[in-house]
């Protein structure tokens, strides 16, 4: 099995977020609420808002902006391991969408967090270039990118 690396937003790219005029406090009794700036669940949500991103690096006709949740001052981010799934996504119905290096979709799949290393292995393959990127299956949410891991 290939190693892989999932990535939260950038901290700037969260910062920027943060500070959009869409960047609304999320819904009391919504959560728990899966932040992408550090991949957890958040509990409380004074700490907590609801923005969007646009998580996609180049053109691509795929490109969208997606809602997410962000803690509402900066946190200590993601520090994720090669080959470790964060706990947020093994709870949650993921559709994970497979890309190229000209960002074209390549391959789809919907399957259970727990699940998830399957399908990257099936979806990443020996395709240079290719990165996925996860989200929430049904509300639609941009969740984070996984690509293989630097060697």
């Amino acid at each position: 099995m290939q190693t892989f690396t999932v990535h939260a937003l950038s901290a700037s790219a969260a910062n920027d977020a943060r500070r959009s005029p869409s960047a609304v406090p999320a819904a009391a009794g919504d959560g728990p609420y899966p932040v992408r700036c550090c991949l957890s669940d958040a509990h409380d949500d004074a700490e907590v808002v609801l923005t969007s991103v646009m998580p996609f690096r180049g053109e691509s006709p795929y490109a969208a902006r997606s809602p997410v949740y962000l803690h509402a001052e900066r946190c200590a981010g993601h520090a994720g391991q090669a080959g470790v799934v964060p706990e947020m996504l093994r709870s949650r119905l993921l559709s994970v969408r497979a890309y190229d290096d000209a960002h074209m979709l390549t391959g789809t799949e919907v399957l259970p967090g727990t699940e998830l290393e399957g399908a990257i292995e099936r979806l990443l393959g020996d395709a240079p270039g290719a990165y996925l990127h996860v989200h929430f299956a049904g509300p639609g949410c941009y969740a984070c990118r996984i690509d293989r891991a630097a060697a």
